[in-house]
């Protein structure tokens, strides 16, 4: 509430961030619409597209299960399904007889939708689909007899005999929704960087235009107060230049010659903003057309009536400048204001009254009304994604950690000839690791993102740790023909982070200089240095790799973003652990920076502060590093 607060007050004195607000608000809702609109036209086609290919799938299956089904051999039913399941667009297969499902095959993740449908032919249609959830589409094709004299063709052609069996296949829409995922990403970011520049221009623009405006508001001041020898400056041909020279030749006339009082009222009625002018006594003197418009009234419901029939709150002799009021038309309705005073002065000093400027900020109240419940829902979405991110992750990880242990003990029981079992079983176990890796980042930065990950921050020593991490990824080092090597100073280095944090994170670094590595060396420095007088651990991490491009390391750090992003990616990942890496140092103080050269290589940079911080350095904090320094 404090916040919004004092966005409200600043909204109230700055011109500027009020037409900044609105554009951002109109830019928004334009680009809202447009994205909506593309996103539509691009789901509809693809459907179309995913359509067309399962289809096709589905008619080369029916034309293979042609003569398996008429001589009743499983087996080559068996060879079509596992050759359908090899596309990995395909989740399961099932293939049925006239009277019987005879193959059923699929992912371990599918296998539920069997249950979903009747087996077996249903009616004479050559195909339908159906959603059978939002990322799985299924296609349903006939298997036809052979046409009459064309039996070793076998060509599915028009037939009134019954059909043999049944295909029924479901086809994945996963590539296809990541595809609308990245096109909406990049469109965001696109669109976001267009309202940036927008309102660069506009913010440029605003500050020229008002700019002029308060030199004229100082100016008219001075004149007010009685110095009639100042004169505007006049060094633009637009309305504002025009304005300051009419301000000019008027002054030029009050210190000539008497200003006659229809002069004096035709430029105060010529006034866009609402004037009144009130004696000493607060008593309404003068209005303009503006007011009478504004507060919906005739001049005599104003003149020689107290100006708290105006502004009930009136705030007497008080000089205001752009603050917000509230003024009361005659029907009683309530307006807000922007509100300008001055004081008019006698010949002697003496205060004679005061002018009241207003400017109706009806509309401009509603726009903001309506950002702030925009800004609202968007924070609320916001914790609700953070929120339904953490859930899911650790809904997941609990059958995920069954698949896996089951897969695991199922390879200790299996002998010597259950080679095959065993084969298929390590990757039933490596794919669920994968996943789990893939669910852990996802909650690590939900909690992130959600500010509930907390960090334990404390000395240790970093070469143990160092170890570990090359220990664990040496198997993908031997496999990629890497050569690791590990260069720290004599004294063995001691950095104040949290120990976890710090291993997972250089476990990623490690680990992605050796999968962007093939057949070189990857490079792990420790050293110490000062900055800012304060003590840093720094840990270098060099491969000969891939390298990153310069438009790729703009984005490196952002969540779900990859060096690799074509179709077929070829090194895989989820694009968490950069970004999870250095939030992490960040959450410790330190940071991450990465300097890379195309197809020489990268060089990740890690700070994490060796020592805490100095206000931190006594009481409790040193109590705790001096006893792990003794019993170390």
């Amino acid at each position: 509430m404090k916040a919004l607060r004092r966005f409200r007050q600043l909204l109230r004195r700055s011109v500027t961030t009020r037409a900044l607000v609105s554009s951002l608000v109109l830019l928004g809702v334009s680009a809202l619409f447009l994205i909506a609109s593309f996103l539509a036209t691009q789901r509809k086609s693809s459907q179309e597209q995913l359509e067309l290919r399962a289809l096709a799938l589905a008619d080369f299956i029916a034309k293979q299960a042609q003569f398996p089904l008429l001589v009743g051999d499983r087996s080559e039913l068996s060879r079509i399904a596992d050759g359908a399941l090899s596309n990995r667009d395909v989740a399961y297969l099932e293939i049925s007889g006239a009277d019987s499902v005879l193959i059923q095959a699929g992912r371990e993740d599918r296998k539920a939708a069997f249950g979903q449908r009747p087996a077996g032919p249903a009616g004479t249609a050559g195909s339908d689909f159906r959603i059978v959830s939002p990322d799985l589409l299924e296609v349903r094709r006939l298997v036809r007899p052979p046409t009459r004299g064309r039996l070793l063709d076998w060509e599915t052609g028009a037939s009134s005999e019954a059909p043999l069996g049944l295909v029924r296949m479901g086809f994945s829409m996963r590539e296809q929704q990541a595809a609308l995922r990245s096109t909406l990403l990049w469109g965001s970011v696109a669109i976001g960087l267009g309202v940036c520049v927008i309102l660069s221009v506009q913010y440029l623009q605003l500050v020229h235009l008002l700019h002029p405006l308060k030199t004229l508001m100082r100016f008219t001041d001075t004149v007010g107060s009685g110095d009639l020898s100042q004169r505007a400056r006049v060094d633009r041909e637009d309305e504002i230049g025009h304005l300051a020279a009419a301000f000019n030749r008027m002054v030029t006339r009050l210190g000539e010659t008497t200003v006659s009082k229809d002069y004096v009222d035709n430029i105060i009625q010529s006034m866009g903003e609402s004037l009144i002018v009130v004696d000493a006594s607060m008593v309404i003197c003068t209005v303009n057309r503006a007011t009478l418009a504004l507060l919906r009234c005739e001049a005599g419901d104003l003149l020689g009536q107290p100006v708290s029939v105006v502004a009930g709150d009136s705030t007497g002799g008080a000089v205001q400048s752009g603050v917000e009021r509230v003024y009361r038309a005659r029907n009683g309705q309530e307006m807000p204001v922007l509100f300008s005073s001055g004081v008019l002065h006698g010949p002697s000093g003496e205060v004679q009254g005061y002018v009241w400027l207003a400017q109706d900020m009806t509309e401009r109240k509603r726009v903001d009304e309506e950002r702030n419940r925009a800004r609202e829902a968007a924070e609320q979405a916001s914790r609700a994604k953070s929120t339904f991110l953490a859930n899911m992750s650790h809904e997941l990880r609990t059958p995920l950690n069954a698949v896996i242990g089951y897969s695991q003990m199922l390879m200790e029981d299996c002998g010597p000839e259950a080679e095959a079992m065993r084969q298929d079983l390590e990757k039933i176990e490596r794919a669920g690791q994968m996943l789990l890796g893939l669910i852990n980042d996802v909650l690590d930065i939900s909690k992130i993102e959600a500010g509930k990950m907390d960090v334990d921050l404390q000395p240790f020593e970093v070469s143990p740790v160092v170890r570990d991490v090359v220990n664990a990824v040496q198997p993908l080092a031997r496999q990629r023909a890497n050569r690791i090597r590990v260069r720290c100073p004599e004294e063995d280095p001691v950095a104040y982070a949290d120990v976890a944090k710090f291993r997972q994170s250089l476990l990623n670094l490690v680990n992605n200089a050796c999968k962007f590595t093939e057949s070189g060396t990857i490079s792990v420095d420790l050293s110490r240095t000062t900055q800012a007088g304060r003590d840093w651990l720094v840990v270098k991490v060099a491969d000969t790799g891939i390298g990153i491009s310069p438009d790729q390391l703009a984005r490196l750090f952002q969540p779900f973003s990859q060096v690799d992003g074509s179709a077929t990616r070829k090194y895989g990942g989820s694009g968490l652990g950069l970004a999870i890496s250095r939030k992490f140092h960040q959450m410790m103080g330190g940071d991450i920076t990465v300097e890379s050269t195309p197809g020489r290589g990268s060089v990740f940079t890690a700070w994490v502060p060796a020592a805490p911080p100095a206000e931190k350095a006594g009481g409790e904090a040193r109590k705790r590093e001096d006893a792990w320094r003794e019993s170390s």
